[in-house]
């Protein structure tokens, strides 16, 4: 879409997150889950934006419940930055269901670490493997 040609520099444009937020923002109002979460990157990261993590925790929650797994992945970080461990557990849960392997390595460590569950290993072990079989280095080195 324009937003990502604007945000890569794609298609001979310009690279301009300034150009691709106004889209997205456009996007949002019109309910378009992926502007949800790119504008919530954007925010997230202060990059033609200005720097705004709860407007970021809005837009990725807006696209998380929707049922948008990178966003979910985003929220939980996001909450787990905060710390609200228990609600970035839930988040790394839904996008790790739906295959998220950066999701899947954390949800490994939450319950290898105890952080919003209980300790569980062998889930650990789960998700740990899930991820490292799509070749995530993280959680091949927690494997190891």
């Amino acid at each position: 879409n324009l937003g990502n040609a604007y945000r890569y520099g794609l298609y001979g444009l310009v690279k301009s997150d300034k150009k691709a937020a106004k889209i997205w923002k456009r996007a949002v109002e019109l309910g378009d889950v992926d502007a949800m979460r790119q504008l919530g990157v954007l925010h997230d990261l202060g990059s033609g934006v200005k720097l705004d993590k709860k407007k970021a925790e809005r837009l990725y929650r807006a696209a998380a419940d929707r049922g948008d797994a990178t966003s979910q992945f985003n929220l939980g970080l996001l909450l787990q930055s905060k710390p609200n461990i228990e609600e970035a557990f839930r988040y790394y849960a839904l996008a790790a269901d739906q295959g998220d392997t950066d999701a899947e390595n954390s949800l490994g460590c939450c319950y290898r670490d105890g952080e919003g569950t209980e300790v569980d290993l062998g889930k650990a072990r789960y998700w740990f493997e899930r991820a490292a079989a799509k070749g995530d280095e993280l959680a091949i080195e927690n494997l190891a």
